[in-house]
């Protein structure tokens, strides 16, 4: 019941599944947009029902909820007067949406945050403040930051005035997602007025013509990322501390591109500077008892890091904790641990994770902008670029993937819309696969009978698919 479906095939799904999970002789059906039940007493034929519910994850939880109760309430009650009071004032909620309404702002905002957090998030993970809040900020919280004098009552009036900012570009991204915002506000609330009114308000889309948004995508190659590096160290500054915060800076973007890490993952490296062992940290949980040695010691020439379920600042968790990364090493440049300087570990000096996170977003889009001419605002560009090296390097999907921290699903779907260069790259210098055994048997019969070495050459590069050797 915790799932948290999105796409209407994903809510019929989960219908199949809480239809099954119904009381005996309590049927659960749709009709339009609502939930109904069928059900019959002691004096009335089994016959329709209204639930008060929408088809709608959250109603389709509540239908389950309100079938439990009334399949309790069929064994007690004494009377069908009795019975339908009941019903309409518990499960239809006829008395209480003037109480409902008079919720603040503020108060139902409580509401819908409990509500996120209580759900599990897509992958089936329970969610938590330290690794989805930036989800529900994104979602819902960003958009209820906008209504003003949230200590008032909420009120289709208050809502709509926050919507409107979003009125003269009505077909954006951002009108829909206030919208779905507000109406998630008086679903979970259960103000059926205000949300009967704000559906109103969505967008009609052509169904044959799907509606899409431009999305910025970034890129960046390995070459345009050393021209910056050599750019960012060439700056003329007496300061050693703005010198050591640059070199700080290129460290992290060249662990992101070689490792192919989120921002957060850096910083929770635990084998940077000492041998690690998860079993001997607490906070790890974890019972594993190898040794993972320190990345800054010239005698790992493996370079695996271990990145811990938290940062070093302890109280931010990463996405996908608890794994074992190793270096993506482009064919073009086999000596990029050394190019980057990668084992030459600086101190992490930030006081939060937050000031981090912002600073590393700034400092890379203030760079590109300056010394590239175009502008790379997002960090996971460099890990994109990262995911791109490992495919070079002919590393399959399976362990690429499971160094990356996503699946092979997710990899294919947003982390292979590489620049022109890259892609490129990716063609030119992409690891081939030999030719099939049966194939490679038949090149044998184009053999002179005494082969030289040329001859053999010739064959092993028609076997691995080489470009022969000038």
């Amino acid at each position: 019941m915790g799932k948290d479906y999105q796409g209407y095939n994903d809510i019929l799904e989960y219908f199949k599944y809480i239809k099954s999970q119904m009381p005996k002789g309590i049927s659960l059906f749709k009709r339009g947009n609502k939930l109904y039940f069928l059900f019959k007493t002691q004096y009335k034929k089994r016959s329709d029902h209204a639930t008060g519910e929408n088809f709608t994850t959250l109603g389709l939880n509540r239908c389950l909820e309100k079938a439990i109760q009334i399949n309790e309430q069929l064994k007690v009650y004494e009377s069908e007067i009795e019975f339908w009071a009941w019903y309409d004032e518990t499960i239809k909620g006829i008395n209480k949406n003037a109480t409902n309404d008079l919720i603040t702002v503020a108060n139902a905002i409580n509401k819908v945050e409990s509500w996120f957090f209580s759900q599990n998030d897509r992958r089936g993970l329970q969610r938590s403040k330290e690794t989805d809040y930036k989800s529900y900020k994104r979602a819902y919280g960003y958009y209820y930051q906008k209504i003003l004098n949230q200590e008032k009552q909420v009120s289709y009036e208050l809502l709509y005035d926050s919507l409107i900012s979003y009125e003269s570009d009505r077909e954006t991204q951002k009108y829909q997602e206030c919208l779905n915002a507000f109406l998630k506000l008086c679903e979970v609330n259960q103000l059926k007025t205000i949300y009967n009114k704000l559906s109103k308000l969505k967008l009609k889309t052509n169904a044959k013509k799907k509606n899409t948004f431009n999305r910025e995508e970034q890129s960046i190659s390995i070459e345009d990322f050393l021209k910056l590096r050599v750019a960012v160290l060439s700056i003329k500054d007496s300061h050693s501390l703005r010198e050591n915060n640059r070199k700080f800076w290129l460290w992290v973007y060249s662990i992101q591109l070689v490792y192919g890490l989120r921002i957060a993952e850096v910083a929770a490296i635990k084998n940077l500077t000492r041998d690690y062992i998860p079993a001997n940290d607490p906070q790890e949980n974890s019972k594993d008892k190898t040794i993972f040695k320190a990345l800054n010691n010239p005698d790992n020439k493996d370079n695996i890091i271990y990145i811990g379920n938290f940062t070093l600042w302890g109280n931010q968790k990463v996405k996908t904790g608890a794994r074992i990364a190793m270096p993506l090493i482009p064919p073009t440049y086999p000596n990029i641990i050394d190019l980057l300087e990668i084992k030459n570990v600086p101190n992490f000096y930030h006081k939060s994770f937050n000031i981090y996170s912002r600073n590393a977003n700034q400092r890379i889009e203030q760079w590109s902008t300056k010394f590239l001419g175009y502008k790379v605002s997002q960090t996971h560009t460099l890990r994109k670029l990262g995911n791109a090296n490992g495919i070079q390097a002919g590393i399959s999907d399976t362990v690429r993937c499971k160094s990356l921290g996503h699946s092979e699903t997710v990899n294919a779907k947003y982390y292979q819309d590489f620049s022109g260069q890259t892609t490129i790259d990716l063609y030119k210098n992409a690891k081939r696969n030999p030719i099939p055994f049966e194939t490679a048997l038949k090149l044998l019969d184009d053999l002179p009978t005494n082969p030289k070495k040329e001859d053999l050459i010739k064959l092993l590069c028609q076997i691995y698919q080489l470009q022969y050797p000038d």
